[in-house]
């Protein structure tokens, strides 16, 4: 698996890029004061794609952060995929229009299958759900309302509507450095047919070895790359 991919994470909350602990948005650090600067610093450092999230949309679906999330696609020369907030068609032309790559749907999946049935359909593998994973149950807005939607069944009906890749996260995990759930993306993997890339608790380079052995596509890694517990130059 060669082609797995470790994919540096930047988090932008109030126009700079941060980390939360369990998606608290009273547990931020902030590492960089500019979100462009955390962006250039992974891209320099060989990654090959970024995660972009947009903490303040996906709490209220309204974003302000779009004029950083502009500059960073149009200045890094990798692809960058972006989610939070996301709610409405004309959004996600918008940021495909500017630049960005792939548009993940967390909270408008869940609730609005007809959108993304049609982004689907429209834009094929652009188009990434998140599951955001809390005690098996799906996670909506920015993680603040736990659904009653188990993630096995939700997964399923959206590769009905045309999915072909998901970001599975465990809440829990998130910003921990505890390790990830393997066992719950173990589960998550035997279940749905569907490319797979891993998020929440990456620790270390071990962590991610495991991951690679799972023959998923590849993993997000936040927090471990800031608080310098593994080295994105030596991860790849």
């Amino acid at each position: 698996m060669n082609n797995f991919e470790i994919i540096p994470a930047v988090d932008i909350l109030d126009g700079k890029a941060v980390r939360l602990k369990q998606g608290k948005f009273e547990a931020k650090t902030i590492y960089f004061k500019n979100p462009l600067d955390a962006a250039k610093k992974w891209e320099a450092e060989g990654a090959k794609r970024l995660h972009v999230v947009d903490l303040d949309g996906a709490r209220t679906g309204n974003s302000k952060n779009l004029p950083v999330i502009k500059k960073i696609a149009e200045e890094l020369k990798i692809p960058v995929q972006l989610g939070g907030g996301i709610r409405h068609f004309e959004q996600i032309e918008e940021l495909l229009d500017c630049g960005i790559n792939r548009v993940i749907l967390g909270t408008s999946a869940i609730f609005n299958p007809n959108l993304l049935e049609r982004a689907c359909k429209i834009f094929g593998d652009k188009i990434i759900v998140a599951i955001d994973a809390k005690e098996n149950k799906v996670a909506a807005q920015g993680w603040k309302k736990v659904t009653t939607k188990d993630i096995i069944s939700f997964a399923k009906d959206a590769v009905k509507l045309g999915v072909k890749r998901f970001v599975y996260t465990d809440i829990s995990k998130d910003g921990m450095l505890t390790g990830p759930n393997f066992e719950g993306i173990r589960h998550f993997i035997e279940n749905v047919k569907a490319k797979i890339i891993a998020s929440g608790g990456i620790a270390s380079a071990e962590d991610i070895e495991k991951l690679r052995e799972l023959k998923i596509e590849g993993c997000i890694v936040g927090i471990a790359l800031y608080a310098g517990t593994v080295k994105l130059s030596e991860i790849l």
